[in-house]
């Protein structure tokens, strides 16, 4: 198998396969206190979309890190899942794999490199802020359950937006959180999302949200009314019994957030994003 190594060369990468799931789910489960991560639960669905990276140390009989790479569009890279083994954490091997990432978007000639963080997660700040990543955003995440399901008229037709006057987005930079990465979103993106079934607008024009097919409202847009009327109809969508969505610090959905009766689940991220050109 392919392998490569950091800077340091320290690190033999190569990449991850199944029968690594085992020993990397055991010591990540290990990280939080006693909370199971989530990275056993996406490790399956992860693997087979590829640059799914795990880290080997001479002297280790198991792999010790683990990286996700992605590639969000032509001028977009994201890396995710970077975990490191609780023996071995403070001793660099986090800047390691951050450089590592930006080596490898700039191969491809990305534009920018992004990552999400917890809020408190203050290795990842400060490694931010060393190896000069914007924050470019603070969002929470807020969830809705008890609002009564209601099918509505709406289309999956991305002529009928106009981002020019997408206000939610607008204050978002362009950007929005799509499958828990940040990306710009303009019209491909608009066409990419309609093609996926994953566009709802109402035929007036008066408000259009991105769903998820589990759940997750990644943009949505329009007044109190309208909002209502696409986020009743996507509760009667399959596995959207509860719906979850970021809000952003200081933006215009926030001040419908309370009004909408989403609820915050008291989950935090810190969104980074480094320019490459």
């Amino acid at each position: 198998m392919p392998t490569t190594t950091t800077n340091s060369n320290r690190l033999t990468l190569r990449l991850a396969t199944s029968e690594d799931r085992e020993p990397i789910v055991a010591w990540c489960n290990t990280l939080w206190n006693g909370q199971a991560d989530y990275i056993g639960d996406v490790w399956d669905y992860w693997l087979p979309q590829g640059h799914l990276y795990v880290g080997e140390i001479a002297g280790w009989q198991e792999p010790v890190v683990v990286l996700r790479l992605r590639v969000l569009s032509p001028t977009q890279a994201w890396f995710g899942g970077l975990r490191i083994h609780p023996e071995l954490q403070g001793q660099g091997l986090g800047r390691e794999l951050v450089e590592y990432s930006i080596d490898w978007a700039k191969s491809w000639d990305a534009h920018t490199l992004g990552y999400m963080t917890e809020r408190s997660n203050h290795r990842m700040h400060s490694m931010a802020e060393k190896l000069n990543f914007a924050n470019v955003g603070f969002i929470e995440w807020y969830g809705l359950n008890d609002l009564a399901a209601a099918p509505a008229n709406v289309v999956a037709d991305a002529s009928l937006i106009d981002l020019s006057q997408a206000q939610n987005l607008h204050d978002h930079g362009g950007r929005y959180v799509y499958q828990w990465t940040v990306r710009n979103l303009d019209q491909a993106e608009l066409e990419r999302r309609a093609a996926s079934q994953e566009l709802y607008v109402l035929p007036d024009r008066s408000g259009w949200m991105i769903c998820q097919p589990d759940g997750f409202i990644a943009h949505i847009e329009g007044d109190a009314a309208a909002q209502t009327t696409l986020l009743a109809h996507a509760r009667t969508l399959p596995e959207c019994q509860e719906l979850l969505t970021p809000q952003w610090r200081d933006s215009r959905q926030a001040q419908l957030i309370a009004q909408l009766n989403w609820h915050d689940t008291n989950e935090a991220y810190s969104l980074f994003e480094l320019d490459l050109r």
